[in-house]
């Protein structure tokens, strides 16, 4: 486990690990250096970002923290009635008052200023609604309401940390582990999460690529030290900037060629036509008017290996906003099963959720006894998908 500390964002933020060696000014932080620049993104510049607060991460759904235009925005509800904050909301005027000592802070929908004890103060960012959320943006939590925020650079994260608050036990990842109310599967696991519901610990293994002879569940993983969090947060880092060029395409934009050689470094580099087969998707996307957006939260801790390969169970979050013909919408092997699983076809403008195990493997050798440097080998494989091990569903 790692010792975290929250530093001021009054001044430089560093980093206790020397092995990173990292400094983050705070215009960086602004941009978090998690914005990823995509061939052939969607046209919305949104990136779904992990924020933290008190060792709790919001969850990947309606109102998650992203950022757009180097701004990182997150749902007011996550600090509704935190931060020694009392709050009022005025649907006709569209502000957010808050009260915090004496200090009177207004918010309003669509201004990129605050007044603060009725004095402009400037944001960076205009505070907007998405999805019938209230976003604003992460320099009304550092700046005015004095929370601590640190940028961990290595896992991609924003934390945000009431002073002198104790957290408890916390992971590598800075998250608080639970002891109580555990899932009934608690010992495949190297650890159970505050923030994570038991039904995503309990969901099934894969059974299609599933030999129980060489099976290992992540405990035995992580204690026998053939995975490590920090190879885990290497291989996660890839697996999201690999899922943000597979669900958010829009044939607007979209360069065939270059979208290909972009996903295909974040996949298996055994199988060299896949390339080929991205870019044929690529001008099927532009041919068929594809627009999709979403995103994936791979848990680090809940990883395993089936015998016939690993798997990551992850979070993930897509809508379909526009197609021409309703085929091969998404770049995924079981992208039929996805019908099965709904008993119907996917809609547009609907958002979908759920959990799925999403394969990762290598083009190097995983024998016995390899210690392997996963973090630095471990890729998408050409077949992961989000819809093959799957609690795939229509969010209402």
């Amino acid at each position: 486990m790692r010792d975290f500390k929250f530093n001021s964002l009054s001044a430089i933020i560093r980093s206790k690990k020397a092995r990173r060696g990292m400094t983050i000014v705070m215009c960086v932080f602004a941009s978090l250096v998690l914005l990823i620049t995509t061939a052939g993104a969607a046209g919305t510049a949104a990136k779904a970002v992990n924020v933290i607060m008190d060792g709790e991460k919001y969850p990947l759904t309606t109102g998650h923290p992203y950022t757009e235009n180097g701004t990182t925005m997150i749902p007011f509800r996550m600090i509704s009635g935190k931060l020694g904050t009392q709050s009022n909301w005025n649907a006709a005027a569209k502000t957010l008052t808050l009260q915090r000592k004496e200090n009177k802070i207004v918010l309003t929908v669509g201004s990129s200023f605050a007044k603060v004890n009725g004095q402009p103060v400037a944001l960076g960012a205009m505070v907007v609604q998405k999805d019938g959320m209230t976003m604003i943006p992460l320099t009304v939590v550092s700046d005015l309401l004095s929370a601590e925020v640190e940028v961990d650079e290595f896992t991609q994260s924003v934390h945000i940390h009431m002073p002198g608050k104790d957290l408890g036990e916390l992971d590598y990842f800075g998250r608080k582990i639970r002891t109580t109310i555990l899932p009934k599967n608690y010992k495949n696991y190297p650890y159970i999460l505050e923030d994570i519901p038991n039904e995503m610990y309990e969901m099934k293994n894969s059974i299609t690529f599933y030999d129980p002879k060489y099976a290992m569940t992540g405990s035995l993983m992580y204690s026998s030290k053939k995975i490590t969090s920090e190879d885990m947060a290497k291989i996660i880092n890839r697996m999201k900037i690999g899922y943000d060029l597979r669900l958010n395409v829009d044939y607007k934009t979209i360069d065939p060629a270059s979208y290909a050689k972009e996903s295909f470094k974040y996949e298996n580099q055994a199988i060299s036509y896949r390339e080929q087969n991205i870019k044929e998707y690529a001008e099927w996307v532009k041919k068929n008017k594809i627009q999709i957006e979403g995103s994936i939260d791979p848990e680090p801790s809940m990883v395993y290996d089936s015998g016939f390969g690993w798997f990551v169970r992850s979070k993930f979050r897509f809508r379909i906003n526009n197609y021409t013909e309703y085929k091969e919408l998404l770049n995924d092997t079981y992208l039929k099963l996805a019908d099965i699983r709904l008993s119907g076809k996917l809609k547009k403008g609907v958002w979908y959720e759920g959990y799925a195990d999403i394969a990762i493997s290598s083009n190097y050798y995983d024998g016995a006894g390899y210690d392997g440097a996963y973090g630095e080998t471990k890729n998408l494989d050409g077949l992961s998908s989000l819809f093959e091990n799957t609690t795939l569903h229509e969010v209402k």
